[in-house]
């Protein structure tokens, strides 16, 4: 045997076998980037898309049901909706909740000493309940301002007594008049 020609052989096939996987690793290395990534780049970002479609749907689910609740709701009082809007307006209508407060004090003998009117607002942006504040000092009898705190919240309008003091008039004699501060609440859309 020749030693030369063994060692040609063996280097010959080793060369010839490392250039096929070379060659090979080449090739499927240039097959990964540009066939396999670009589609496996395709299928994240097509799972990441199902997953931010499904939030999205469940989002849709809920403001779709509460959409049929509040349309459910509306046609449950539909024959209310007048009696919801007399109740609370769309404006603020002061000249009628003073109107309404006057007539039922003069109806029940109390006498208004001082009315004032502060916190309202007029500004059309905000889309929740506001409120009128009338503060109001009274003189009266306690069955008259029982029977006047009684009609104020038995009208239609909306009226809440939100605060009161009750003191006796030191200048009033022993037929039981009393001094009233109270804070009367109407609302408006």
């Amino acid at each position: 045997m020749d030693l030369k020609k063994i060692s040609k052989s063996i280097f010959e096939k080793k060369t010839a076998d490392y250039l096929f996987i070379i060659f090979f690793l080449l090739i499927f290395s240039i097959f990964i980037i540009f066939a396999i990534k670009p589609s496996l780049t395709t299928a994240y970002s097509l799972k990441k898309e199902e997953v931010d479609l499904t939030k999205i749907d469940q989002v849709y689910e809920k403001k779709i049901s509460s959409i049929t609740l509040i349309q459910s709701q509306i046609e449950a009082n539909r024959d209310n909706l007048p009696l919801l809007n007399q109740s609370i307006s769309e404006h603020p209508e002061v000249n009628k909740i003073i109107e309404d407060i006057k007539k039922i004090a003069d109806k029940n003998s109390i006498f208004i000493n001082k009315a004032n009117i502060v916190d309202i607002n007029f500004s059309k942006t905000n889309k929740e309940k506001q409120n009128v504040r009338l503060k109001m000092e009274v003189t009266t009898s306690f069955k008259d301002l029982r029977s006047f705190m009684t009609e104020i919240l038995d009208q239609r309008r909306l009226k809440l007594i939100d605060e009161i003091s009750i003191s006796r008039d030191k200048e009033a004699t022993d037929s039981g008049n009393l001094k009233v501060n109270l804070t009367i609440n109407g609302f408006y859309l």
